[in-house]
């Protein structure tokens, strides 16, 4: 049987303390943008950073992420960074765009349904470093976890387990509200769990104007004909049609009534 070395651990804890302290990291100057989905607009304010030299991988596609110290606010930031190449400033905009859309109807559903313990989504900003080569633009949110997880949730269950089903129902219900909210324009078709909040959400548009996954009139559909063959039996053996006449306040009612969630 293997066993690990006092140094080992001495050196894995070493590590993570390297992680977490930004406050040795030379400070650097930043534009930090928030965008607000309400009223359409983004604020910018100047402020001073601190990022930690050693970054970890978060295991989403080529990205790293690292740990900063922002001067604005109490809580360490996580930075996203591609380490391939530096993305485009339009397809950073455009995620932490996505990320207030899904905060505001992920808001709105909160105030609906109030009985609901429903997370919340992180807030996420875009850094502009200006003392950096080449001016990269990032994305930045609050740490919620030292090791992140990207657990992504959608309406399909990640397990049979009542909880998974139970999140995946209630899940559903915020799909369904958010279509109707935006008059079927679009839909919040899955979520990556961050600690006990949402983020990086893959949205489906009607015009397919919500980013690189997002699978436009063809993945809405088939969210319809998922949802229907998952819970249509459940809530009585509604259609597709049946299903999907009903206003958002039925469907939530249906659920709770049949005890789905």
């Amino acid at each position: 049987m293997s066993t690990v070395s006092g140094d080992t651990v001495s050196s894995t804890a070493e590590q993570e303390a390297q992680v977490l302290d930004v406050d040795s990291a030379p400070e650097e100057m930043a534009e930090a943008m928030e965008f607000d989905a309400g009223a359409n607009k983004w604020s910018t304010v100047r402020t001073r950073l601190k990022v930690a030299l050693r970054a970890l991988s978060d295991k989403r596609e080529d990205c790293v992420t690292v740990r900063v110290k922002d001067q604005n606010y109490p809580k360490l930031q996580v930075m996203k960074v591609k380490l391939s190449a530096p993305e485009d400033q339009t397809a950073v905009l455009d995620e932490v765009m996505r990320q207030s859309l899904a905060s505001k109807l992920s808001n709105s559903f909160a105030k609906f349904a109030p009985p609901f313990v429903f997370p919340a989504f992180l807030p996420m900003r875009v850094y502009v470093l200006l003392q950096r080569s080449g001016v990269p633009t990032v994305r930045g949110e609050e740490l919620t976890e030292l090791r992140p997880s990207r657990v992504r949730v959608s309406a399909n269950p990640r397990s049979t387990n009542e909880v998974d089903v139970w999140a995946s129902n209630k899940f559903a219900a915020f799909q369904y509200f958010s279509y109707f909210l935006s008059r079927k324009a679009y839909l919040i078709h899955s979520v990556c769990m961050s600690g006990k909040h949402f983020t990086l959400p893959v949205i489906h548009s009607w015009d397919k104007s919500m980013g690189p996954h997002d699978g436009g009139q063809e993945g809405i559909s088939d969210w319809k004909d998922g949802l229907c063959a998952r819970l249509g039996e459940s809530l009585g053996g509604l259609t597709r049609r049946d299903m999907f006449s009903l206003d958002p306040s039925q469907f939530v009612n249906m659920l709770q009534e049949r005890g789905l969630f």
